[in-house]
C-alpha cells in the first residue's frame, strides 16, 4: 500500500509540470509572471489581482503594481497625438466606455470586471457593445479583436495560414488568463495549431508588428524584462496586469 501510494503521488507531481498539448521546456513558478516555454511558443500567466485596459500612454515601468503589459486592440492611423476613435473597435478603459473605429476583422470581444475578482472575465463573439456596456457598468475594462478560438471552436482569424511572423494572443487555457508569444518566427497557421495543442479554449489575437509587439514583465525581484526592444511611438492601447 505505502508503494502504491508513493507511486500515484510521483505521478500527480510529474504530470503537473506539464502543459497540455506541448511538453514544457522551462518553467517559472515562483514570480509575478510565471513564464512557460513549449517549444515554438512562450507562454506568460500573470498572477494578477485585477487588470485593465490603459489608453493613451503605456504604463511606466516604475510602477511596481504593474506585472505584464502589451498592446491590445489594433490602431488605425499614425497620429502625432491620441483619440479613442483611432482604436480599432468600441473599448472600456478605467471602467469608461469609449467608441472606436470600425474593423474587419474584429470578431471578438474580451472584458474583465472586478465584480467577482481576478476570475470574472469573458470571451464574447461578434456584439461589442452589450458586453463592454456591462464591464463599463462594473468599472471593468475591454477591447474588441479577432478571434483565434472561441469556446474550443477554431476561428480562421486575420492572418493568411502561411504568413510568418511572430504572433501573440490572449488566451483562456486550464481556466487561467495568459499571453501566449511566439518564441521565433512561425506561419500563422502553425501559430494556430500550437495554440490548439496547448489546450487554448478562448483567444484573441493580440496587435503585434515593429514598435507594438514591444512588452514587459516583472519577474520576482521586480526587474522588468522587455520582450521586444523598441518601444512604439504611435500604439494606443495595452493589456496590464497588475498584482
Amino acid at each position: 500500500m505505502r508503494n502504491r501510494l508513493f507511486f500515484v503521488l510521483l505521478l500527480l507531481a510529474v504530470t503537473s509540470l506539464g502543459s497540455p498539448g506541448l511538453s514544457a521546456q522551462n518553467r517559472s513558478v515562483s514570480a509575478p509572471v510565471e513564464v512557460v516555454r513549449c517549444d515554438s511558443l512562450t507562454v506568460y500567466y500573470p498572477r494578477f489581482s485585477r487588470m485593465d485596459l490603459a489608453t493613451g500612454s503605456m504604463p511606466s515601468k516604475t510602477d511596481s503594481t504593474v506585472i505584464f503589459c502589451c498592446a491590445a486592440a489594433f490602431t488605425g492611423e499614425k497620429l502625432p497625438t491620441f483619440k479613442h476613435s483611432n482604436i480599432a473597435g468600441h473599448h472600456v478603459s478605467g471602467g469608461q466606455f469609449h467608441e472606436g473605429f470600425h474593423c474587419g476583422p474584429n470578431n471578438g470581444v474580451f472584458t474583465w470586471t472586478p465584480a467577482k475578482g481576478a476570475r470574472y472575465y469573458n470571451f464574447s463573439h461578434k456584439n461589442s457593445r452589450p458586453p463592454l456596456k456591462e464591464a463599463a457598468g462594473q468599472g471593468g475594462m475591454g477591447f474588441c479583436q479577432s478571434l483565434l478560438y472561441y469556446n474550443g471552436k477554431r476561428f480562421k482569424g486575420c492572418f493568411k495560414a502561411d504568413r510568418a511572423n511572430r504572433y501573440r494572443a490572449l488566451c483562456e487555457i486550464g481556466g487561467r488568463l495568459c499571453i501566449v508569444d511566439c518564441a521565433r518566427n512561425l506561419p500563422f497557421g502553425s501559430f494556430m495549431d500550437g495554440l490548439k495543442a496547448l489546450g487554448v479554449r478562448n483567444a484573441v489575437y493580440c496587435d503585434m508588428g515593429r514598435g507594438w509587439n514591444y512588452s514587459w514583465y516583472r519577474d520576482a525581484a521586480g526587474t522588468v524584462h522587455e520582450l521586444f526592444p523598441t518601444p512604439g511611438r504611435y500604439t494606443t492601447n495595452w493589456i496590464v496586469f497588475y498584482k
